[in-house]
This record gives structure tokens, sequence and C-alpha cells, in this order.
């Protein structure tokens, strides 16, 4: 019998394995609409599934012997026969009708039946070695599939090329579970080489644990295909699959020799005559005294194990305690008889949790986990713990056996570890902003009652995106930890230095006489950082911005000076970087003056107040028209034309920048058709500032802007983005332009030549056209170097194969050297003003070029 169901749960556990794996490849070729060449794949992981749904069927179709657990046996069978339904499933697999949560859904629920009546089978054995290594062959299987979930959740970051929160959720949760199960195959010395061997350092597992670090998810999303990733997976799913073959191997062999030695009793005693009746009681006598050494071993085991031994009836009743029990929690054998063990639970864990666990033990028989208790004396204790249900013949639960291990102290190990991770920065050890803000909150209290002075100050290391692009991800991570020692080193005790992400930092100064002394301490560090700094093999040198504020002056809590500083951050950032810039409480009015331009930007476009003026692009050799530039004012009825100097630089970091910027671009198109349906054929470009370009659903919008209008060509459509919008996040401005060129619609770099662009990153930006910043052309006689920055970046269109045109030609000379330099196209006032769309007919009709134009030849 024994043999049998040992068996049966082997076959069990080899079909739930191919089903993770079918499941896995299926949802997959799902998610990414078949993309991903799996065929092979997948058609062989079916044929291994039904490989194992042959051998299980077999199996179940022998005759059972008796006293088998027919309940077991009818559920298996049914399970079995419910797995017919792949045949449906399969063909809406491969036809990608089904969804990948059809799919997923279906597999993971037959997994989880298979895995709920593995877990069953320790309950079953009579032997208890063979129990507790089935017990540890039920965790395999759980192990594995909370692995192949895990698996499942990366599978679909990588194709949606993003983690979303509940991910990063899910794998943490799963990444716990994973550690718990482990964990619990570490008690039974037997089982604990194989649990050993679960602790491998896998490809899968540490770009797992590089997903969840704080920063550089977005990099580790783009380092794995998910071709990648499924390789790892099937690595780390086949190594397993090596301990759980050696430990199915040593149960299968361990059930075998007890059914040897069975069957060699029941010889002897059948070749037992009568005659030898006297050899007979005397082996009783000897079997009876070594059933009493077994009794007596026993009872030795339960009295002195270090571990706390609870036996209760049916009712949950206490009938027996081993002497640990009063040990490990005050309580005497004659205290504790006849009462319910809920009398040590210490309140921490929920009425839920309970109600979990003893759902557990009435389904599947046992339940294993921490519990925190409380010991007579009041005392909490950390357990972990393992019950299992006794069950009689007739399958009726007799009595639970509870096993409980001390782990107080791992335990309280473990809360400081989490406790100093949730208050501290991972890579650095320096305090993070929760712990800071802390920190400023007590150092404001003590202020207030000296009358001392506070400096709160927020750091950011200039380009330092450049650092990791330039030297790696790894390096930047050396280099941070280097730079953190070195501000260390030069603040006092009494201050606090913090980072609370990227290359962002904070700084509390206590303890001040006046602000000049924090403002010394600052230009102090801000030179420390100028200094040289080696990493990594690499040295270079680094510029800071830094914001400021001072308590009292700035009279507000915590929070709020973290604001101020950080604002004051931003406008160091904003007046060119590398400097110190401190916040003035007027900007709290200031603020409130930036809520009033919102409530009445917000207004102007619902009451058409906004309008767009035109700028011509021409051939100045030709005279063609080649497009014009949409340009947004505000005609505001009490102010009159407002320039848009005055308001898009405020809101550029805002989100309403994005719906101007989306008016804009309908209007565009919407002047565009009209132009057209008057016989005008020209085209259009549109200005994009950062944070529309890299909004999600930038490409999204766009598309329905070109759809309202069927007839509109999207080559006439041109986007205009800044050479810095594009490098402050290279990859992902590169990603959005090359999904807009896929419209069809093209794109321009403006003002090129006045931000950071390396060589590489022209190569990486999808772009058409280069357009020569206007201080250039203005100052290109000036003899100071501008004429051949001009005539660089016309040879640098030329090798990227990108058109080129110059802005602000403003006189016929400027545009005569320009086409010497063999830049034809331009636009400027000495061509056209921008104006509104109704002059804009009658310019073009009147447009000649200078006759000086037409005579120059382009060099």
């Amino acid at each position: 019998k024994l043999e049998r169901h040992t068996t049966l749960a082997i076959e069990a556990g080899n079909l739930a394995s191919e089903l993770q794996r079918e499941r896995d490849i299926s949802v997959l070729r799902l998610s990414t609409g078949g993309s991903v060449g799996l065929s092979d794949r997948l058609q062989a992981a079916r044929e291994a599934t039904e490989h194992r749904r042959t051998s299980l069927r077999v199996a179940l179709s022998k005759p059972m012997p008796r006293g088998a657990n027919s309940t077991y046996l009818s559920d298996l069978r049914t399970l079995s026969h419910s797995l017919n339904e792949l045949a449906n499933l399969r063909p809406a697999i491969d036809q990608l009708t089904a969804t990948p949560e059809q799919a997923r859904e279906f597999f993971t629920r037959h997994i989880e039946q298979l895995n709920e009546l593995i877990n069953r089978l320790p309950a079953m054995a009579e032997n208890n070695q063979i129990g507790r290594k089935l017990a540890a062959y039920s965790v395999l299987n759980r192990l594995k599939e909370l692995l192949s979930k895990e698996g499942l959740v990366i599978a679909d970051a990588l194709v949606a090329g993003e983690l979303t929160d509940l991910q990063q959720h899910q794998l943490l949760m799963l990444a716990g579970q994973q550690q718990s199960a482990r964990q619990s195959l570490l008690g039974p010395i037997d089982i604990k080489a194989a649990a050993e061997a679960l602790n491998f350092d896998s490809p899968a597992t540490r770009f797992r644990n590089q997903l969840l670090a704080p920063e550089g998810q977005a990099a580790m999303l783009n380092a794995a295909a998910p071709e990648q990733w499924f390789a790892w997976q099937t690595e780390r799913m086949q190594h397993i699959a090596g301990v759980e073959a050696r430990l199915v191997d040593n149960i299968l062999e361990e059930a075998a020799q007890l059914l040897r030695s069975a069957r060699h009793e029941l010889w002897r005693y059948m070749i037992i005559s009568p005659l030898t009746l006297l050899a007979c009681l005397t082996f009783a006598v000897l079997i009876f005294q070594q059933t009493q050494l077994r009794f007596l071993l026993s009872k030795a085991v339960f009295e002195h194990t270090h571990d706390r031994i609870t036996v209760t009836d049916s009712q949950a009743r206490i009938i027996e305690v081993n002497d640990a029990f009063t040990t490990n929690t005050g309580y005497t054998r004659q205290e504790v008889l006849g009462h319910n063990p809920n009398m040590l639970q210490s309140g921490r864990q929920t009425k839920d949790f309970y109600k979990a666990m003893w759902q557990e033990l009435k389904t599947t028989g046992t339940w294993q986990g921490e519990i925190w208790n409380r010991r007579k004396n009041g005392e909490f204790f950390a357990e972990l713990t393992t019950i299992n249900a006794i069950r009689n013949r007739h399958g009726n639960v007799e009595n639970y056996v509870s096993i409980s291990s001390d782990i107080t102290d791992r335990a309280a190990e473990h809360a400081r570890e989490l406790e100093y991770r949730a208050y501290h920065d991972p890579l650095t050890g320096l305090p993070n902003q929760f712990l800071l803000r802390d920190r400023l909150d007590h150092a404001l209290t003590l202020a207030r009652r000296g009358n001392d002075q506070i400096i709160v100050a927020a750091f950011d290391l200039d380009h330092f995106a450049l650092i990791n692009d330039q030297y790696g991800h790894a390096s930047g991570d050396i280099l941070i930890e280097r730079i953190a020692q070195r501000l260390q080193s030069v603040i006092r005790e009494c201050d606090t230095l913090a980072r609370i992400g990227g290359d962002e930092l904070l700084l509390v100064i206590e303890q001040l006489e006046n602000p000049a002394q924090g403002r010394r301490m600052l230009e102090r560090l801000q030179q420390e950082l100028g200094q040289p700094i080696t990493f990594n093999g690499f040295t270079t040198t680094l510029t800071a911005s830094i914001g400021a504020t001072a308590f009292p002056g700035d009279n507000g809590d915590a929070d709020t000076l973290i604001r101020h500083a950080t604002e004051a951050l931003h406008q160091s950032k904003h007046n060119g970087r590398a400097r110190l810039s401190w916040f003035d409480p007027q900007q709290g009015r200031d603020q409130s003056a930036f809520s009033q331009l919102l409530q009445r930007l917000d207004k102007a476009m619902t009451e058409n107040q906004l309008c767009l003026h035109y700028q011509p692009k021409v051939n100045m050799a030709t005279g063609e028209l080649l497009g014009v530039e949409s340009l947004l004012r505000w005609q505001d009825p009490e102010r009159g034309m407002v320039s848009p100097g005055e308001f898009l630089p405020q809101i550029e970091q805002h989100p309403i920048s994005i719906d101007v910027g989306n008016w804009v671009i309908a209007t565009a198109i919407s002047q565009l058709e009209s132009w057209r349906a008057r016989g005008l054929q020209t085209k259009v470009s549109v200005n994009i500032n950062a944070i529309h370009l890299l909004d999600p659903e930038f490409v999204n919008s766009l598309r329905r802007h070109l759809r309202r209008y069927p007839d509109f060509n999207p080559a006439n459509l041109e986007l205009e983005i800044l050479e810095s919008t594009a490098i402050n996040d290279i990859d992902r401005a590169g990603k959005v332009l090359n999904e807009c060129r896929k419209l069809g619609v093209s794109v321009s770099l403006d003002d090129f030549g006045t931000g950071f662009a390396a060589l590489d990153y022209l190569k990486r930006l999808p772009a058409d056209t280069l357009k020569i910043d206007q201080s250039f052309v203005r100052d290109m006689d000036d003899g100071k170097g501008n004429r051949a920055i001009i005539k660089g970046i016309i040879g640098l269109a030329r090798a990227f194969s990108f058109d080129v045109i110059a802005e602000g030609v403003e006189t016929a000379e400027q545009g005569c050297s320009l086409i010497e330099l063999g830049c034809l196209h331009a636009q400027g006032f000495g061509i056209a003003r921008p104006m509104p769309a109704d002059k804009f007919e009658s310019w073009h009709e009147t447009w000649e070029p200078p006759a000086a134009w037409r005579q120059r030849k382009a060099g």
C-alpha cells in the first residue's frame, strides 16, 4: 500500500512539473503574440506532458492493495480525467485566440490540485522516515510552483518593458515564500542535504534580485530578452528537478526496502511449523522486547528533545506535553492539560492567520510556519512550528501533534536587520529619507527650545547619467559610495547625510549659531566634491548642484523644509548647475502666483484664447517653401498678446504642458488640412518638450491625432525636440521617437549644438533633421568660432545622413554665408516673422528670396 501510494504521488509530481513547463511556454507565447520562436519548445513540452499523463493513468489502472485510501485515489482519477480539457485549450493557444490569463488559470488550477494531493500523502504514510521524505517531496513541488510563478511575472515584465508596482510586490512575496520553503527542509537531518543543494546562485535568481533593487530596473528590463529569461528559468528548474530526482530515488528505494523486509518476515512466519512453537514463543518475547525498546526510545526522545512537543485530542484539548514544553513556556504539565494551545497566543498574529492555519490543517493534514507566542511570565518568543493531524484507520482525526523550535534569537536578528534596511540606503549605508526626516523632526523640536539654527540641503551630482553611460552602472554605484564616504568624513557627528535615491543626497546641519556657519560648511562640501575622485580604476571630477533652506527663517515642518530645499536644488539646476541656491520664503507667494497662472491657462484652452502663429522654412537658393514652424501665442483678454516666454518656461515641468502640447498638435494638423483644401501643400513642425515626449501616452495620443484626419499625410508633420530633452533619458527618448517615425512622422533636433550630446547619442537618436541654433547664426561672423561650429554641425549632418536647417537668419549676409557653408534651408526674421494663419497665404504668394541668395553657390 505504501509503495503504491508513493508511486502515485511521484507520478503526480512529475505531471505537475511538465504542466508548469507547458504553462510557462504557453503564456509567454500568448503574451508576445507568437512573436517569440517557441513552437518547438511548446511541442516538446506537450509531448512530455502527455507522456506523464499516460504514466499516471497506467499507475491508476493497476489494482490497489487492501487498505488503500479510496478518497485519495478517487480524487486523483477525477483530476487526471479533467486534464482532457487540454485538447480544447491547446488549439486556442496555437491560434492565439486564448488569452494569457485563460492559459495561466487552467494550468495553475490543475498544478495546485496535484500539489494538494501530493501534500496529503505524508499523513497517510505509516512509516515516519518515508513520511518525512514525502513531506519534503511535497515542499519541493511547492517550491517549483513558486519559481514557475516568479518566472511568469518576470516574463510578463520583460514583454511589457516595465515592472509594475503589483508585479514588484508579487516578486517580493514569492521570494519570501521560496525562502520559507527552503527553510522548512532544514529540519529533518536526512533532508538537509537536499535543502542545501537548493541554495545555489543561478543567473535567474541574480536577475530577480537585481530587478528588485531600488534603482536600475529599466536597465535590467532592457538587459535580457524573454528568450534569455526562459533559458535561465529552465536552468534553474532543471537544477530543482535534479534535487527532486535524487529524493524520489531515495524514497522509492526506502519503500522497496520496507517491502522486501516485510516479505522476508512473512516468509519466515510461513516456514515456522507447529513443531517450532517454542521458537515462536521465544520470537514473540523478542518482538515484545523490541517493541518495548522502541517505546522507551520514543519516550526518551519525547522527554529529552529541546523542541516543544504538544499532543491534543481531536477537539484541540492538550492531553500530553514534554519537558521542553515547560522549559520553553514556563507552564507545567498539570497547568495545561485539558486547555487549548491558544492559551499561548501572543496577539501578534491576527484571527485570519489562525483561521487560515486551521483551514490548511483540515484540508491537507499538516501546517508549518512561524508563530509568536507568550510565555507564562509574559515574555514573547518566536517558534518554527509543524502541526500534523493523526488519523485513525477510518480517516478520522484523533489527535494533533505539534513540534515547535524556539527561533527567538534568529527572529529578533531578522527583525533588527529589517529595521536597519527600512531606515538605511542599501548601497551606501547612509540613512534614507525616512530616518533623516525623523532626525529632522527631533532637531526642529530642540531648535525651537534653544533658538538654534538648522540648514537642510539637497545635493544632486551634475550629469551623473553620463558617468553610468560611459563607465557602466556598477562603476557608478562605486562612485556613489566613494562620494558618500568623502562627504561623511567632512560633516560633524551631529549632522545627518542621507541618500534618497540615484545621485540625490539630503543633508541636515544642526546646532548652528548663524546661517553663515552653515553656508561655509556647504561651500566646503561643494569644494570637496569638486576634487578628483578615483573609482574602479577610473578618475573623474564632478560638480554638484545644491539647494538649501535655513530654519527658522523658513519656519516650516520637516516635510516643508525638505520640499523647499529640493525646490532650491531645481533652481540651481535651472540656472546652470554647479552652484548653491537658497530657498526664498517669498517662493511660497510665487507658488500661489504659479497656481493662478495654471488656472488662467486652463481657462485659456477652454475659451479659445490660445492660437498658433506660423514661421516659414524655405530653401534660400530656390525660394521653395519647405514648411512652417507652429509657435504658440496667448491672446489674454486682460493683458493682450502674451509672449510664450512669459508662460511656457514656468509650465515646462508641469503636466498642463502635456495638454498644451496636444492642443498645439491638433491645431497644427487641422490648419494644414485647411490649407490643403484650398490648394496649399506644405509641412508643419511642432515643438515637444521633455515631459510631453516622455509621457507614457505620447505615442498613443499622437496616433489618435493622426486618425482624426484620415486624409492627412503623417509625413507632413515634424516633431521638433530640444537636444537637451532627448539627452535627459536617451534610451527612452529614442524608443518614443522610433515609434513616432513608424507612424510616418519626421523628427528634428532643435537648437542643436547648445546641449551636451556626444556623437554616440547622435547615432542613437532617430532624427531626420538637425536645426542649427540661432545663437551660432546671429554671431557667425564675430570671429569667435561660431562659423566653424556651424560648419562642423553641417559636416555631422552629412556624416549621419541628416538634413540641416538654420534658424534665426535675419540678414541677407547671414543667408549668403550659410549657403556657402552648404546649409540651404533656413528660417528667421530675414525671411518672415511668425504670422497668423490668415496672413500666411498672402505672404506665400508674394515671397521672393534675395537675389544674392540665388546667385550663391553651396559649399
